[in-house]
């Protein structure tokens, strides 16, 4: 029975880093190009596996797409929890945090910023993706929350949102800069978003937002 029991164990061990591979591969692939533009071919050959077996794991390339994505947006979360024991970061260590997460982990940062440019899902994918990314929006409406000068601080939390996004997109692979002058640079500007949102700006639009 043990001896059972261990085999079991070496064959979910196994399966498990089976899977990361094709996690791994997909995830350079997706990176590289809009995931419409990705064929399960490429993704078993850089993984050195079959077609059949990525079938094993996923039933198309969409679903493959989301456990990567949906991974990562719920690590970045877990990162911000742990930050959230007594309350939520003030806003500029959840821009700095948010941002070296970012830095740290390309793949999803091109991975997203591939799906923003036109990523097209079905509903049912839509769902799952708004369904983790939700509570993401959630703690940085938190972090918006605690300033105490939005009427409509999920609107303005979306706004922060796009600006972190668009620090990346200018600047994550910007010619003729090394990753550390870009990481240094970028986690700077993420400070001063924040800074600006942490002030009493005029507010002109108090429509409520119907998104995450």
């Amino acid at each position: 029975m043990v001896a059972q029991n261990k085999l079991v164990g070496l064959k979910l061990q196994e399966k498990d880093a089976r899977r990361k591979l094709i996690l791994d591969a997909a995830g350079q692939l997706f990176a590289q190009k809009d995931f419409r533009s990705v064929t399960v071919r490429e993704i078993a050959k850089a993984a050195g596996t079959s077609i059949g077996t990525i079938y094993n794991y996923y039933t198309n390339l969409t679903e493959l797409f989301l456990d990567i994505f949906l991974g990562h947006a719920e690590e970045i979360t877990r990162i911000l929890d742990a930050e959230s024991s007594n309350g939520p970061p003030d806003l500029k260590h959840l821009c700095s945090l948010y941002i070296t997460y970012l830095n740290d982990n390309m793949t999803f940062y091109q991975m997203m910023g591939h799906f923003m440019l036109g990523g097209e899902m079905s509903a049912e994918a839509t769902h799952k993706l708004n369904k983790v990314m939700k509570p993401l929006m959630d703690r940085i409406v938190n972090a918006v929350e605690a300033v105490g000068i939005y009427p409509d601080v999920r609107l303005t939390a979306h706004t922060l949102f796009s600006a972190l996004n668009g620090i990346m997109i200018s600047y994550a692979r910007y010619p003729g800069r090394s990753q550390a002058e870009i990481r240094r640079h970028t986690v700077r500007l993420a400070g001063l978003v924040a800074e600006i949102f942490g002030k009493d700006l005029p507010y002109y639009n108090q429509r409520r937002t119907d998104f995450l």
